[in-house]
Parts: structure tokens; C-alpha cells; sequence
């Protein structure tokens, strides 16, 4: 059974940052809060740059503006990185063990090169392969719909992959486990809404070239 893999390369700084506290867990080392944390922002905002912002820039050089899209990058960025500050202060040890797991997890490596991601389900990744084939061959019959579609249950691959599995790594009292509770929620919200519009305003030269930069993310191993 084929397997399939979302991914896409960090900033090299950002990359050498969590290949160097992999590293030293390994060896018994912990960083400071303060690594944590910034890590925590900084792959966030590569999520972020990945689904949203380069997306963004490619419905600019079409002459189209991605108003959606922006919207959903600073709705998600402004969540995260308040929620972030408030639920990790001190990071402990055994947070940090969690964490280096799944900062594992999330390395995904393609063709030799790390990538930040994770593996999909098979049936949605099957669903992808289908469906940015055919827009890449110029079939846009029902081609918005079924991405919109598919899009919404990668919106909840996602977020189980990136957001529930970071936030489960931490240790969170009542009113933090609140905090996280109304995040996601608000992350799925704010992401489906912006699925469900982004698609149909686009002209098949931009369904291409968002399609044909969703696949550069999505492999089959």
C-alpha cells in the first residue's frame, strides 16, 4: 500500500535549531524554555507560510490578490503565538521528552532532505493524488469542488498532526486545557471557512499553479 507524505522544508536556521536539540536529547542534554518556545513559533509560522502565505504570493503574480488566505494566516498566527506564550513557560524535562518526540514525528525525509510534516492518511492521500492530477491535466470538471472537499479533511489530518500532537506533549492544568480547546476550535473553524471559498473564486490558470504547489508538499513513497 502506497504511502503518502505532506511536507515541506523549514528555514534552514529553523531546521539546524531542532536537528541540533534532537541531537543533544539523545544525549541526555535539555534546552532552554526559551529554544522551546521559539521553535513552537517558528514551525507554526512554516506551517502557516507553507498552506497560506507562498499561496498568497502565487494568486499575487497572477494579478489576483488572496484576501482569504490572509485573513486565515493572521487568524492562525495570532492564535498560535498567543496560545504559545501563554501554555509554555517553564518547559520542563519530561515536556521537552514529549516534545523531542514529536518534533521526530514531524520530520518527514524526502528524497534525502528533512522535511516538516507528517504521513497521511492513505485514502486522502490517494484522494490528493487524484485530484492534482486531473487539474494538472486541465480536467476542471468538478475539480474545485472535490479539492474544496478534500481540503476540509486535511484540514482535520492536519491539525491532529500539527496542533494536537504538539499541544498533547504539554503538561496543562484546567484552564490551560480551555485555552487549547477554544484554539483548535478556532483554528478549524477559521481554516474551513477559508477551504470552502478559496477554491471557487480562482480561474483555472490559478487552480493550476495552487494545485501544482500543493503537489511539490504532497509525495508517494
Amino acid at each position: 500500500m502506497s504511502q503518502y507524505v505532506f511536507g515541506f522544508p523549514l528555514d534552514a536556521s529553523l531546521q539546524k535549531t531542532i536537528d541540533d536539540l534532537l541531537t543533544n536529547h539523545a544525549k541526555g542534554q535539555y534546552a532552554e524554555s526559551a529554544t522551546a518556545i521559539k521553535l513552537a513559533i517558528g514551525t507554526t509560522d512554516g506551517v502557516v507560510k507553507a498552506l497560506a502565505l507562498d499561496v498568497i504570493d502565487i494568486l499575487k503574480a497572477s494579478g489576483e490578490g488572496g484576501g482569504v488566505l490572509a485573513v486565515l494566516a493572521n487568524l492562525l498566527k495570532s492564535t498560535m503565538h498567543v496560545l504559545i506564550k501563554q501554555i509554555m513557560g517553564k518547559v520542563s524535562d519530561a515536556e521537552q521528552d514529549k516534545l523531542a518526540g514529536y518534533l521526530s514525528r514531524r520530520r518527514q525525509v524526502v528524497d534525502g532532505a528533512s522535511k516538516f510534516g507528517f504521513v497521511m492518511p492513505q485514502p486522502l492521500g490517494k484522494r490528493f493524488e487524484e485530484i492534482l492530477a486531473r487539474i494538472a491535466a486541465g480536467n476542471m470538471t468538478g475539480a474545485r469542488e472535490d479539492l474544496t472537499a478534500a481540503m476540509s479533511d486535511f484540514v482535520d489530518a492536519a491539525t491532529a498532526a500539527f496542533y494536537d500532537d504538539f499541544t498533547n506533549s504539554l503538561e496543562v492544568g484546567f484552564v490551560k486545557k480551555k485555552m487549547v480547546s477554544i484554539g483548535r476550535s478556532t483554528i478549524i473553524k477559521g481554516s474551513n471557512s477559508a477551504t470552502s471559498k478559496l477554491f471557487v473564486s480562482m480561474s483555472d490558470a490559478e487552480l493550476q499553479a495552487v494545485a501544482a504547489h500543493y503537489g511539490s508538499m504532497f509525495t508517494q513513497g
